[in-house]
């Protein structure tokens, strides 16, 4: 079965590692790394990529002494207990890398912040042949508006405008039925920091146009999906993740305020932080500067709008404001906002199953790798963005893509080089040393690449990816022999199994599929799609068909 789930690979991986070295002989650093005022923050620039630049054979040269030296300090640094950041050269390598070779959207932006001051690193353009993107470019930051909403909520807390533990139905209309579990109501901080128990998205969202699905949905809709929600335990007691809990919240502070949410967002947070190019309605120097978002490769995604539900996910914004935006929540800059969004910055409850990760109010913390992290993603349709700071080195990220997957993995090595990269496509270097020498020899390339760095991984799902891709484009012989590599090194794993099946079954192994569906299920027992295949295979769940020779 198909997986879609990002893979991470620990550290740089040898052919990810070499890319990155390489194209960083090519970027042009210019020679301040520091600025004492967002606008005169600079721009790292690289040249355009051609064909050249690609290149990577599978034999491992001896790098030059500068490659070594920037591979030893990555290394060294992962074991370090005190955070070190990726250089801006490896920076920019890595958003070419993800542009050019994993083709996620046309342009990344990543701006950086500390004590010493601010800069930007950007690539590529605003859409495919546009202008190219710089710290001024427009984009959806989707979710990460969630954090204003809890800025606001925050702010009035600190003025007395509301409570956190408020009620909900204290700010509702009257005829407006509010959830409750043995008596409790769920309460302003509960619907910040995801505690609610309200579901991610309302039952009765119905979208006349699936791409702008949060367009035609209304105040009475949000109301109505309220009063019918039955809840099952009470808030406050487990993390869920919720868009319309934090879309009801900007809703509730609306009424309490008596201005709509992009007012109250420009007034009490754009202002104060001089932060001009932020907003839901896009002025028409905005939408001149605004980057076009893909949801596929080369294929342009509806720009979203969120009239209801605007606390969610509903702000436009630059990386250019959003770095004053982290730099006074990181206490660097100077705002009159720093109390209430420290109070914002205080963990409400750790997140279950997810070690080392709480939530605050709005904000996500994570403790990983030496580093304290307190961040958000945002994602649209089409755009996918991140902002985050650590808050003992008070070092601040932005970065904006116009990719509906993302680059948050670049945004958290802009951090701390410890943290992982994702692996979207198979290293090059494989599949060259695999055209050469045939696909039946996956697992010795792949050892060997192993026995050449450790760190060196293939995660699951994407190598389960890449053998669905072979399967599609025909090559069935190759395609097997990426499942099989999944399944020995994911032995544990019902979905490769599941896979594994598909594709014996598209090579005309009936005997081998059959087995591997019923591995699939003994492994998990809910597997639904090979209980699915079996039965439409007409066999039982449980028996021994012999192997195919």
């Amino acid at each position: 079965m198909i997986n879609s789930v990002n893979v991470i690979s620990p550290d740089f991986n040898i052919p990810t590692a070499r890319y990155v070295l390489q194209n960083i002989a090519s970027c042009t650093i210019p020679q301040s790394t520091s600025a004492d005022k967002l606008q005169g923050a600079h721009r790292l620039s690289c040249a355009p990529y051609s064909p050249k630049t690609m290149t990577r054979p599978f034999t491992l040269p001896i790098l030059a002494s500068s490659c070594l030296l920037a591979l030893a300090a990555t290394s060294a640094s992962a074991q370090s207990t005190v955070p070190v950041p990726a250089t801006d050269a490896e920076i920019l390598a890595m958003i070419k890398a993800r542009v050019d070779i994993d083709k996620k959207g046309t342009g990344i932006v990543v701006g950086l912040i500390d004590p010493r001051g601010s800069r930007v690193i950007s690539y590529g353009s605003l859409s495919v042949g546009g202008a190219p993107v710089g710290a001024d470019s427009v984009f959806e930051i989707g979710s990460i508006t969630k954090v204003f909403t809890a800025t606001l909520l925050s702010d009035m807390v600190q003025g007395g405008d509301v409570k956190l533990d408020d009620p909900i139905g204290a700010y509702l209309p009257a005829g407006v039925k509010t959830p409750l579990f043995k008596a409790k109501p769920i309460t302003l901080r509960e619907l910040s920091g995801h505690l609610s128990g309200l579901p991610g998205m309302p039952a009765n969202l119905a979208p006349a146009n699936p791409a702008n699905p949060f367009a035609d949905y209304t105040v009475p809709q949000m109301y109505a999906a309220l009063s019918a929600f039955e809840p099952t335990r009470a808030s406050g007691e487990i993390y869920a993740y919720s868009n319309y809990g934090v879309g009801l919240l900007g809703h509730i502070l609306s009424l309490r305020a008596g201005k709509d949410f992009e007012t109250l967002v420009r007034q009490r947070i754009n202002k104060p932080l001089g932060m001009d190019s932020t907003a839901i309605t896009l002025s028409a120097d905005m939408k001149k500067r605004l980057a076009t978002g893909y949801g596929m490769p080369g294929v342009p995604a509806q720009n979203w709008d969120m009239p209801t539900l605007a606390g969610m996910g509903a702000l436009r914004s630059t990386t250019a404001d959003l770095l004053k935006f982290v730099g006074a929540n990181a206490g660097i800059l100077p705002s009159p906002l720093y109390p209430a969004m420290q109070a914002a910055h205080k963990p409400q409850r750790a997140i279950d199953k997810r070690p080392g990760e709480s939530i605050a109010l709005g904000w996500h913390i994570l403790d990983a790798h030496g580093s304290r992290i307190v961040w958000h993603t945002g994602g649209t349709g089409g755009y996918r963005t991140y902002i985050g700071f650590d808050q003992d080195t008070r070092r601040g990220v932005v970065l904006m893509s116009n990719a509906h997957s993302g680059s948050e993995d670049i945004a958290r090595r802009a951090l701390n080089r410890a943290f992982p990269l994702t692996v979207y496509t198979p290293p090059p270097a494989m599949v060259e040393a695999l055209a050469k020498r045939g696909y039946q020899h996956i697992e010795a390339i792949y050892q060997e690449l192993r026995a050449g760095d450790p760190q060196f991984k293939l995660g699951e799902p994407m190598v389960n990816q890449w053998g669905y891709e072979m399967l599609m484009q025909g090559k069935l012989k190759q395609s097997l022999e990426i499942f099989k590599l999944n399944v020995s090194l994911y032995p544990a794993s019902s979905n490769v199994y599941d896979s594994l099946a598909e594709s014996y079954e598209k090579n005309g192994r009936m005997e081998e599929a059959i087995a591997s569906y019923r591995r699939a299920l003994e492994i998990d027992p809910a597997a639904k799609n090979a209980q699915d295949n079996l039965k439409r295979l007409g066999v039982p769940a449980q028996g021994e068909p012999k192997q195919s020779q």
